[in-house]
């Protein structure tokens, strides 16, 4: 089995997951993003990490954050519809910013960060297998910061990792309706009168 093709069911089966709408991916995939965006500043050496899954009108939205200033910035790319996560999942490439306050791509998104907790930011995509986009892998530094190659290439490994998670918990839960449906058909075939009962 494999995750749909096309992006709006896969969008809304994502939404439901991290909705918790069943319990067929054990504890959510919201608290394992959460733990992934908390272990990705350990791991990757950030102040913080966010994670943004694109919603069924191509809209990222905060799927988790490791705290307030990762969220904070989330939300601005969201009402602002552009900035390092958004050009990372369009473009599908990792996108660096030394210092999101003084970067002439996203010049409105400085006013609605806090400057003094998210100034370096790093992204990266979130491709699920066959290359269809997700999302984004948001990284950030309290202070100025080139990226360096090593660790854009990393951050690209970890967003790799968590597409693979997330592509994983889809199919889950695709693998658990499907029973459903398949269980919901063999009960309404089995309380048919059989014909020669007739």
């Amino acid at each position: 089995m494999s995750v749909p093709i096309d992006r709006r069911s896969v969008t809304r089966e994502l939404r439901l997951l991290l909705q918790g709408v069943d319990g067929l991916t054990g504890e959510g995939l919201g608290p394992a993003l959460q733990r992934v965006a908390e272990a990705a500043t350990m791991v990757l050496r950030a102040q913080g990490a966010g994670v943004m899954l694109a919603d069924e009108h191509e809209v990222l939205r905060c799927a988790a954050a490791s705290g307030p200033p990762g969220r904070g910035l989330a939300t601005a790319q969201e009402r602002l519809g552009a900035g390092p996560a958004l050009d990372s999942y369009v473009n599908e490439l990792p996108v660096a910013s030394r210092d999101l306050t003084t970067d002439g791509r996203w010049p409105d998104l400085r006013h609605l960060i806090d400057r003094a907790a998210v100034r370096a930011v790093l992204s990266a995509p979130l491709t699920l297998p066959g290359g269809r986009p997700i999302g984004a892998l948001a990284l950030h530094s309290s202070r100025e910061r080139e990226w360096d190659v090593g660790e854009i290439a990393a951050t690209m490994a970890y967003a790799g990792v968590v597409a693979s998670l997330i592509s994983m918990a889809l199919e889950a839960r695709l693998r658990g309706v499907l029973l459903d449906r398949l269980l919901d058909a063999l009960r309404t075939t089995s309380d048919r009168p059989d014909i020669e009962d007739g």
